[in-house]
């Protein structure tokens, strides 16, 4: 797919031409639009927007801080590439990281802190954006984690939530949420509110492990359909 081909179009949003062209790129790449390993060349970017090179140039290195694209000495700028092995990794690490957050926010939560995590969950179910839900997600997990007094720590989660978005997006799409995906948040919820820390950890865990296993679905049968197609 050609890189017009994953751009539909600059939203009005009140967003800065950078901020406004990295958003476009980033949803492009998040939902598979355009590939891992597809230059992003400055000067098509630039006349894609209708914009000089000065403002794409600062949109490409948002997504380098993102890490959805690499700069190459020689060859610009190439979109990350996906694969496998650094999909496992990014679930290991989150059923590392994120059990370590919980534990040091969960005793300090209020109940309004608790409320307000539920909302954002009813917000991310009823999302019919895939990009939306994801960023809801995100907030959803955050407000748990956030009185963890550990930033380095957060940004650490929150990077692994970014990237984790390529691989989980197309799950979404292909099969849509997991029966019981409010339910299984909401019971995270209710522990917390129980006081019962070490199972709220355990719950943290075995919802990395329910999503890993259905990416990890997902990938097997992009693979097959690929091998198929040759």
């Amino acid at each position: 797919m050609t890189l017009s081909d994953g751009l539909s179009g600059i939203a009005t949003a009140r967003l800065s031409t950078p901020d406004l062209i990295a958003e476009q790129l980033r949803r492009a790449i998040l939902m598979g639009a355009i590939s891992g390993g597809a230059q992003l060349k400055q000067n098509d970017v630039a006349a894609r927007f209708g914009v000089s090179v000065a403002p794409v140039r600062e949109a490409l290195q948002r997504l380098i801080a993102d890490g959805l694209a690499v700069l190459h000495p020689n060859r610009g700028v190439t979109v990350s590439q996906i694969s496998e092995q650094d999909f496992l990794e990014i679930a290991e690490l989150r059923r590392l990281l994120e059990p370590h957050a919980l534990r040091h926010s969960a005793p300090r939560l209020t109940a309004a802190d608790l409320d307000d995590a539920e909302a954002v969950l009813m917000k991310a179910a009823a999302a019919t954006d895939p990009l939306d839900r994801a960023a809801l997600h995100w907030e959803f997990h955050r407000s748990l984690y956030k009185r963890a007094e550990r930033p380095r720590l957060l940004a650490q989660i929150a990077a692994l939530y970014q990237g984790i978005n390529r691989y989980l997006l197309p799950a979404w799409a292909s099969s849509g949420l997991s029966a019981d995906w409010v339910d299984s948040h909401l019971a995270l919820v209710a522990t917390i509110r129980a006081g019962d820390i070490d199972e709220a950890s355990r719950l943290i865990v075995d919802q990395t492990d329910a999503s890993t296993r259905r990416v990890h679905a997902h990938l097997d049968r992009e693979r097959k359909k690929e091998e198929a197609g040759r």
